[in-house]
């Protein structure tokens, strides 16, 4: 294996690991240890790698020294929109958030609207005053994409969002460059950054203005054939009741549009309807508990298919928090019952609103071999 690759590996073991020594890093990477050591040592000699203390320990022998990545070293930007509002952050290469926006987008947003502040940002960004180097810059984006062209498909959100060429807009190159689908991006932070980093198994439903889902199993990202994995929006669920069965189709009446009828949604029409939920109104609570019950029975699906450690769910619905996530478990469990699975843990996204944009930083640490 030759240096590069290998010190690229190593930084991807420290970055997941809560504890690692050069002894767990030659085990985990099928090196000797004398060969781990010299890495290690000129990684740390160049400011790549610190030492962060010995573990306590009882047991005869050497005790391991545990390694972490410098903050110092550079930093990373990730970004994340949809059609209402645009994410981003500023890492440390130890993946220590620096800094965080959050932009409202006009109520019919332009590619070259989004486009425009992706710049801006970028721009802001670099000229860091803790003059950190920008060693990777990650993108989640809506919608269809080609991950390796760096390429925005298609979002419907978005009328003029199609075949976005992002290195050609933005003025970058794809060794600095990462995209990803934005839920899949809301994963990856979770599977890099969150409480259940341990969780090789994992799903994450994201109810915006759309709704979309991804899947990591066995620690990887699942993204299919065509980069189309998680296309849950033609799903249909249950909308009737024993008298009069019906369903539809998820994205058309289990999102946020559904609180304004489909119509256009705005800060303050929704800040209203949470109001209202949290002040235990019975008609926003009825609304709130037939769309938790939507988002249940997709969850139950998940979890048959898949057999998850532990599913998330993003999006503003969970600013309710476990007043919309208890109808969610209620929901899925009754969607479970004769099955043969039990309700996984259903938590809402650690890293909040973020979320996609913290992830989309951490994917482009991830592949970044900017060293």
């Amino acid at each position: 294996m030759d240096p590069a690759t290998l010190e690229y590996l190593i930084v991807r073991e420290i970055r997941k690991a809560r504890e690692i020594s050069r002894k767990d890093l030659a085990e985990l990477l099928d090196i000797a240890k004398s060969t781990a050591g010299r890495r290690i040592d000129s990684m740390i000699e160049r400011g790549i790698v610190t030492e962060i203390g010995i573990e306590n320990r009882k047991e005869v022998g050497r005790p391991r020294r545990f390694l972490a990545l410098r903050g110092d070293f550079g930093g990373f930007i990730g970004l994340d929109f949809d059609a209402r509002n645009l994410f981003a952050v500023f890492i440390d290469f130890a993946q220590t958030t620096i800094e965080q926006r959050k932009i409202r987008l006009s109520a019919k947003p332009t590619a070259e609207e989004v486009l425009t502040h992706f710049r801006s940002l970028i721009r802001e960004f670099t000229a860091n005053r803790d003059g950190l180097p920008i060693r990777g810059i990650g993108i989640g984006v809506p919608g269809h994409l080609h991950r390796e062209a760096r390429t925005g498909l298609h979002y419907e959100f978005i009328d003029d969002w199609k075949d976005v060429d992002l290195l050609k807009e933005l003025d970058l190159t794809p060794d600095l460059l990462q995209i990803e689908n934005n839920t899949r991006a809301i994963a990856l932070g979770e599977y890099w950054l969150g409480p259940h980093s341990a969780a090789k198994h994992l799903v994450c439903i994201s109810v915006r203005t759309g709704i979309s889902s991804a899947v990591i199993a066995n620690g990887e990202i699942v993204s299919g054939r065509n980069e189309k994995a998680g296309e849950i929006r033609g799903w249909m669920v249950p909308t009737g009741d024993r008298e009069t069965p019906s369903s539809h189709c998820i994205e058309k009446v289990g999102t946020i549009r559904a609180v304004t009828n489909g119509s256009g949604i705005t800060d303050e029409s929704w800040q209203e309807f949470l109001k209202s939920c949290r002040e235990g109104d019975a008609e926003a609570l009825n609304l709130l508990t037939k769309l938790a019950g939507m988002h249940g029975d997709i969850a139950a699906r998940f979890v048959q298919l898949l057999d998850p450690e532990v599913i998330f769910f993003s999006g503003p619905f969970t600013e309710l928090d476990d007043i919309y996530l208890d109808r969610v478990r209620e929901a899925t469990t009754t969607a479970l019952t004769g099955h043969y699975f039990e309700t996984p843990p259903i938590r809402r996204v650690s890293l909040g609103e973020f979320a996609g944009a913290q992830g989309a930083a951490a994917l482009a640490a991830s592949e970044s071999r900017q060293l």
